[in-house]
């Protein structure tokens, strides 16, 4: 599509419902869970007194489900985005999966995996450039599943699954418990542990954004570098933006979609935060970010930050 053409009005009204099916689809899960401990588990009260337990079973089911095509429809894909749009790798992207390929081609050393989930990245971490690879996932529910892809993978010598969030109070315990000493340097030196960190659809989910994405600065080396495809809220100010699809954003927060979908939030401006964790060492060496699907609902930023060198 020429990036002189807006996309098509069917795409944009398209664009406002796409989290809708996700919505329903992850509702549903969570009703069935409900279901189950009150009528299957005599568990009368779950609904009310252990929400958060419902939740967390309700989400891991629905994940697995979407990020597993062959045992379920596939899920809804973004609309088409304009050339001048996407990153420079994905011009012909049709969806936000498209993003990610090119992007953890990139990933190197000593990598922080970021909510893996049921590790449907893995295939595309099998550089032998990559020496070891963290997978902080909160929703234990999904590390069996986890597990699993990565001896499929050829990836279980090397992939330590942590039973914790990205926030370094839980996120340092767990990583001294794998037993790897990867954490020594870091205490001793305080200059960083990482050479990638992978950031792919988890910062709209991760409790104080902002205090989170500073630690994890911190914890990346000097000359490392994030790789980052996440949603955000739509820069509906710019020529490319809608306020129709922020509008939509917040009509979906308000009919729970943080709820139902792993305190994931539409409305969140990553980028910003991104942009501005650098500033105490004056910036970041590189920025290569761009933004793709901007008149939708859910809307991207894709693309790599290098920490300066020592």
């Amino acid at each position: 599509m020429s990036s002189d053409i807006p996309p098509p009005l069917g795409e944009r009204i398209k664009g406002l419902f796409e989290p809708a099916p996700l919505m329903t689809w992850a509702m549903s899960h969570y009703i069935r869970v409900c279901v189950e401990a009150v009528f299957q588990k005599g568990e009368i009260l779950a609904p009310i007194l252990a929400t958060r337990r419902l939740r967390d079973e309700a989400f891991g089911r629905f994940w697995v489900e979407f990020s597993t095509p062959a045992q379920n429809a596939p899920p809804p894909t973004t609309t088409i985005a304009n050339e001048e749009d996407s990153p420079q790798p994905s011009k012909n992207a049709h969806g936000s999966s498209d993003l990610i390929p090119p992007l953890l081609k990139a990933a190197n050393g000593i990598i922080l995996d970021i909510g893996p989930g049921t590790g449907t990245q893995m295939p595309l971490l099998r550089s032998p450039s990559i020496t070891a690879i963290y997978g902080p996932e909160p929703c234990v529910g999904l590390h069996a599943q986890l597990a699993r892809r990565a001896a499929a993978e050829g990836l279980a010598d090397k992939y330590y699954i942590l039973p914790s969030g990205a926030a370094s109070s839980e996120l340092l315990p767990a990583l001294r418990e794998t037993g790897t000493g990867v954490v020594d340097e870091y205490e001793r030196t305080g200059k960083g542990i990482f050479d990638t960190i992978i950031c792919v659809r988890v910062l709209c989910s991760v409790p104080e954004m902002e205090k989170t994405v500073d630690e994890l600065y911190t914890l990346l080396k000097p000359g490392g570098k994030v790789l980052v495809t996440e949603h955000v809220v739509n820069p509906w100010r710019t020529a490319k933006g809608s306020i129709l699809a922020r509008i939509a954003q917040g009509v979906y927060q308000l009919l729970g979609w943080s709820f139902f979908i792993g305190d994931c939030a539409l409305d969140r401006d990553t980028e910003s935060v991104l942009r501005k964790v650098a500033d105490r060492d004056g910036g970041w060496e590189v920025v290569d970010l761009e933004r793709s699907f901007s008149w939708t609902a859910m809307p991207y930023i894709s693309g790599t930050l290098v920490k300066k060198s020592d």
